[in-house]
């Protein structure tokens, strides 16, 4: 029989460590899972984008932890929820939010921990905020199936007993298959939810100075997901300080931002550690760890690419990449997350895209987008900045953009299908 090492800790261990001591307060409970994994205090505040000194203070019991922190190191400790639990014990005797209409969240979200503490520092933000009259408007954007949904609904969820006046959600319907959802049908929709009265016959406008005196003293959440554009999103928003609004979109509402003051919080693609555990989460077993960073580089550390892959290994496909952008179901789902970005385009945006395919993964200037697109350097400039815009390229420096794998392969398959029909040119 081979002996393990008797330094050597598993998994389960700091898990049952916690579960034999129900009563344990937190801070030990930390320093108990921390230890089990082999982490110093300072490889663990790297982890978690907390400070060492904030850390310390937690596992001491002179801090009291956060639920986001709770759950940041249940991730990475991976003590499967058991560290929010105790915090989520010692607070059961407070009362969430009445109202909440957010949607089920993804279960076992996976990394996103800087994106998290980006969003907690808007939330610090906000509760400055609170007894002036400025809302905090936070722009969440990023690329088609880079997770916006899915992280901001992750954070919502965690920070929702922080607004005991309720927690308002739309689907704005941006980019999808359908129309863009009407602003005033939103409006009508947050107001009964809140107990207002609402006359069908009221204009837009008049129904939101209603909508923003109603929300007058309230502390609430209110999540915009898909956004379109600006101005489908400000009549949306309330003026409170108690409240706090987050917007999701593959538009990067620069006018939102520019104009309204909102602070913005990009999603990145995942690193190759998030994206490994991402595959190994959805395949299972079959995994093969070895072929992990050939796959994260072809999906671009896009999730939902990364979860195509996963589930073609799972499925005993023959290659997990091969069907990303051809004609299985799953794969059939991302080319038209895909298109609904590029229905959005002008048309010279659209035939821009389409040229740009064989720059994969090259970075681009404006001056040799300008040769290769038969324009001058400024008209260049101007279309790869459009697309920029809704994240169907990555700006990586001033002047400097860069077409990924997986846009490439679609927008270079719109050469040899019938195209989509863009946008018309306003």
């Amino acid at each position: 029989m081979t002996s393990r090492p008797a330094d050597r800790v598993e998994p389960e261990q700091s898990q049952r460590a916690i579960n034999t001591a129900p009563t344990q307060s937190f801070g030990p409970a930390l320093r108990a899972a921390r230890r089990d994994r082999g982490l110093s205090l300072g490889q663990l505040a790297q982890l978690v984008n907390y400070s060492k000194s904030h850390l310390s203070r937690v596992e001491t019991d002179a801090k009291t932890p956060t639920e986001m922190l709770a759950r940041r190191c249940d991730e990475v400790l991976r003590t499967d929820g058991r560290l929010s639990g105790l915090v989520d014990a010692r607070r059961s005797g407070r009362r969430g939010p009445s109202l909440n209409q957010l949607p089920r969240a993804v279960p076992g979200l996976v990394g996103r921990a800087a994106t998290m503490s980006a969003l907690d520092r808007t939330l610090h933000l906000s509760g400055a905020r609170r007894d002036s009259a400025e809302c905090t408007v936070v722009v969440v954007d990023g690329q088609a199936g880079i997770g916006k949904t899915s992280t901001a609904l992750n954070w919502a969820h965690g920070v929702a007993r922080q607004f005991p006046d309720g927690l308002l959600f739309a689907d704005l319907g941006g980019f999808g298959p359908g129309a863009p959802a009407d602003t005033a049908d939103v409006l009508r929709h947050f107001m009964t939810s809140l107990g207002g009265q609402v006359d069908a016959e009221v204009p837009a406008e008049h129904l939101a100075a209603r909508y923003r005196s109603l929300m007058t003293g309230k502390r609430a959440l209110i999540m915009l997901d898909n956004a379109a554009d600006p101005g489908q999103v400000r009549p949306l928003l309330p003026a409170a300080g108690g409240c706090h609004v987050l917007v999701t979109s593959r538009n990067r509402l620069s006018g939102l931002v520019v104009r309204d003051g909102a602070e913005r919080v990009t999603v990145p693609p995942m690193t190759e550690d998030e994206a490994l555990r991402l595959l190994e989460a959805v395949a299972g077993p079959w995994f093969d760890r070895s072929t992990a960073p050939d796959i994260a580089q072809y999906c671009g550390h896009v999730p939902l690419a990364l979860r195509v892959a996963a589930e073609n290994i799972a499925g005993w496909h023959q290659s997990p990449c091969g069907g990303l952008c051809g004609g299985a179901d799953e794969a059939t789902a991302l080319r038209t997350v895909l298109s609904w970005s590029y229905r959005k385009l002008a048309p010279a945006a659209a035939n821009a895209l389409q040229r740009l395919a064989v720059t994969a993964g090259e970075t681009i200037s404006p001056t040799t987008a300008a040769d290769l697109l038969g324009t001058g350097v400024a008209e260049a400039h101007a279309l790869l900045d459009t697309l920029a815009e809704i994240h169907l390229l990555h700006q990586v420096a001033p002047g400097a953009y860069r077409l990924d794998q997986l846009t490439a392969a679609f927008s270079d398959g719109l050469n040899e299908t019938p195209p989509l029909r863009p946008a018309p040119d306003d």
